[in-house]
């Protein structure tokens, strides 16, 4: 979860998430499916009448880049999702039981996330890239993470599962912290509203598993960050003010000025992560005041807050809920369907 990535996929918009040690998100809300022919009783399963058939592909192709050179690579699908979940949780410590379990849910989510979006960049020759605006990848931390094995076991458990809704693999997004809600996705980036991505207390077990935050910067600079985006300039700027939220999140803010705008709290976090640095606004679910030349923000949580909330999922499973259970609070209504 780095600074948000602006991209757009029919209805999708930006994902915006943040890095933190061991955590990254990102995600979409228009997926390309892979639909393939193939008997559903072969996998398991009771074709509905009038779905499409699906069959997860034996590779995907990803774009990576190594030392500022870009190339595409076949990847077998279960190979992608050993690296990819390694990259995206890989904790400095903790204890091995816990990592392999957490990492089993990030292998499910990972794995959706990827057939879900098969087909992204079709128009630039791959399926998916290797950074937040799809999910990391980095195949190295096969060989460098002390996870590596555990990574590997994780995987095993849940190979060919995909978190499922209605015909088709769930849009399993997800984020590193949620600061004790999760984000309603139709909120956050509009389009139709989908039931399992929801707006959710996160609760229980994991209620003091949340983080908060404060940062504060002099108004010339933000003025100087507003002003090199056009959808954020103003003249003589004076200050920001929420004008609408969801729940606890911004989802518009305006930025005051001779010719003030009201932007989405995602952009303005965009921006703002552009100058400041990805962990400087941390999340939309914030507070923000000017006084005595300084803006100041106070807010909860990391990254977008939609789908699972990685810190929340990771405190439920040291308190031994089941990685299946984990994706069932944070994507309600969804199931797990195997496919070999």
């Amino acid at each position: 979860m780095i600074g948000p990535v602006q991209h757009a996929v029919g209805v999708s918009l930006p994902p915006s998430g943040a890095d933190t040690p061991g955590m990254n998100a990102r995600g979409s809300l228009t997926p390309v499916l892979a639909l393939v022919a193939v008997s559903w009783s072969a996998v398991g399963a009771t074709r509905p009448a009038g779905d499409p058939v699906f069959r997860l592909p034996a590779t995907i192709r990803v774009r990576t880049i190594n030392r500022g050179r870009a190339a595409i690579v076949q990847v077998p699908l279960e190979d992608y999702v050993r690296a990819a979940a390694l990259s995206e949780f890989a904790p400095p410590s903790g204890d091995p039981r816990t990592i392999e379990r957490m990492l089993e849910v990030q292998s499910l989510v990972s794995r959706t996330y990827a057939v879900a979006h098969l087909g992204r960049h079709a128009l630039e020759g791959f399926d998916v890239c290797s950074t937040t605006h799809c999910q990391l990848y980095d195949p190295g931390r096969l060989r460098t993470s002390r996870w590596a094995a555990a990574a590997a076991e994780a995987v095993e458990r849940s190979r060919g599962q995909v978190i499922w809704y209605e015909d088709r693999p769930a849009l399993a997004v997800y984020h590193a912290d949620c600061g004790g809600r999760t984000s309603n996705a139709a909120a956050i980036w509009s389009g139709p509203p989908l039931p399992y991505l929801t707006s959710i207390k996160d609760n229980g077990p994991a209620r003091k598993a949340h983080t908060q935050w404060t940062y504060s910067a002099p108004v010339a600079e933000v003025e100087r960050a507003l002003a090199a985006d056009p959808r954020t300039a103003v003249a003589r700027f004076r200050d920001l003010h929420v004008e609408r939220r969801d729940h606890n999140r911004a989802i518009e803010v305006s930025v005051r000025g001779e010719n003030s705008r009201t932007v989405s709290a995602e952009v303005l976090r965009e921006v703002l992560g552009r100058a400041f640095g990805p962990r400087a606004i941390r999340s939309t679910w914030f507070d923000v005041r000017t006084r005595r030349g300084t803006i100041t923000f106070r807010g909860r949580g990391y990254g977008h807050g939609v789908g699972l909330c990685q810190a929340g999922a990771l405190a439920r499973i040291e308190r031994g809920t089941k990685p299946t259970d984990v994706i069932k609070k944070y994507f309600p209504g969804t199931g797990i369907r195997t496919f070999r």
